[in-house]
């Protein structure tokens, strides 16, 4: 596969296309004329944005008109600009504006004739890293009224993960109910006559973030995908816009969205035990919960499960032990699982318990200003790493032992990993604490 940038009047992104694309394939591919049939968006970083632009989009080409963007086959019933007039009664796949605004958005008309429309985009996970959550954003719309039949007229919202490059059609490996649009207005007639305009400001915003069943491997395919589904008489105009997708490496990006609110959780060595304590504030529909551990982040096992206290609106605290911890360094991590089987995690809760006479010893720990020194060997090499509470290295250093100063007076008040290697075989982790006030 070959890399290339594409551009058209919007922010560039890399588009992956198959080696034949040579350049003047690719000039072709510009026009319109030999359309590429696979691509994607390739993720090196955190986030992405689609806010489809202000040239009006009267025609549509997959993987060209936005670069990783799908439609199904079918009708590409055109552009529309919603004002007082009736709006197009053919079902299909359309983009819109809004009395003449320019800015554009993409949807759908699922009539009789048009069958289910999908539409969505498709991303290639080049972080270097498993991703592990997705917080999706985006704006409904709804830009005209018809009669609801059996079931509202909704846009469901799923997702496809794959080792190559998913089919819009293919079968759906997971869907997100949160991240459903469904109509803001119906009515109770049947019948295109009863389709009346609105502007655009029947709309909603939308956002959840979810963890993947099984993390998206480096070098695969995910297909974030909206589904507007043919139903008699439920013939609305819906569209979707500003379009903003987060992805995390860590597994914490959803903590935020935990459906209690989570005063704290701890995992505190004492002797043989490690003790464990959590609060909550609120609990809703919170079945139960269950603690995690490992020797690293990203391989851990349940130890302690309790039951949550399903609903409650007051201050309640829980305690546990584990009285078989890990030698030496390991993380804990507290998931809470809904009576739907949904589940949230906490942030990871690093533990050190014991340490060997050569363990480095940075002081002053705590520091209060972030300001830190490791004595150790002049006459030896050695490796410093600093990792913050989502795992990233924020600071490294490699040279030779002595007094070496650790600086982290620019960063938050919080714990630190401190990983110390000197020679091929000795190495430790420690943690730092960086007390309040000294940023």
């Amino acid at each position: 596969m070959g890399t290339t940038t594409y551009q058209k009047c919007r922010a560039s992104v890399a588009v992956t296309l198959p080696v034949s694309c040579s350049c003047w394939w690719w000039i072709l591919c510009m026009c319109g004329l030999v359309p590429p049939t696979h691509g994607q968006v390739n993720i090196t970083t955190g986030s992405y944005f689609q806010g489809f632009g202000t040239t009006d989009i009267t025609s549509w080409t997959n993987n060209v008109t936005f670069p990783g963007w799908y439609r199904s086959s079918g009708t590409f019933a055109g552009h529309e600009n919603i004002t007082s007039a009736l709006p197009s009664n053919t079902g299909g796949f359309y983009t819109y504006e809004c009395n003449g605004n320019n800015d554009q958005k993409i949807g759908s008309r699922a009539s009789i004739s048009a069958s289910n429309i999908r539409y969505g985009v498709v991303f290639r996970n080049q972080t270097g890293f498993p991703i592990r959550s997705i917080r999706v954003s985006y704006t409904g719309y709804q830009l005209s009224l018809a009669q609801n039949g059996g079931a509202p007229n909704t846009i469901s919202f799923d997702l496809v993960t794959s080792n190559s490059v998913p089919s819009i059609t293919a079968s759906a490996t997971g869907s997100v109910s949160a991240l459903n649009f469904s109509p803001l207005m119906s009515s109770p007639s049947g019948g295109s006559s009863q389709l009346q305009s609105y502007p655009c400001t029947h709309s909603t915003a939308i956002t959840a973030c979810f963890a993947l069943a099984t993390p998206l491997a480096v070098n695969s395919y995910i297909l974030l995908r909206w589904t507007d589904i043919d139903d008699t008489n439920n013939d609305h105009h819906m569209a979707i816009d500003d379009v903003q997708v987060d992805f995390d490496i860590t597994g914490t990006g959803c903590s935020l969205l935990l459906p209690i609110t989570l005063l704290g959780f701890d995992a505190v060595p004492e002797g043989d035990r490690v003790n464990l304590e959590w609060a909550t504030a609120m609990e809703k529909d919170n079945a139960r919960f269950v603690v995690y551990r490992g020797s690293t982040p990203f391989a851990l096992a349940p130890i302690v499960q309790r039951p949550g206290a399903g609903d409650s609106y007051q201050v309640r605290r829980y305690y546990d032990e584990d009285l078989a911890p890990l030698p030496g360094l390991s993380y804990y991590r507290l998931q809470q699982v809904d009576h739907d089987g949904g589940s949230t995690w906490s942030d990871v809760v690093v533990v050190q318990r014991g340490a060997s006479p050569d363990e480095p010893h940075p002081y002053p720990n705590p520091s209060s200003d972030g300001r830190y020194t490791l004595m150790s060997d002049p006459e030896e090499a050695v490796e410093l790493e600093v990792f913050d509470g989502r795992g990233r290295r924020i600071r490294h250093y490699a040279g030779s032992g002595g007094g070496i100063g650790i600086d982290l007076s620019d960063q938050p008040a919080g714990v630190y990993l401190l990983r110390y290697t000197a020679g091929a075989d000795r190495s430790h982790s420690v943690r730092l604490v960086k007390a309040d006030g000294g940023m």
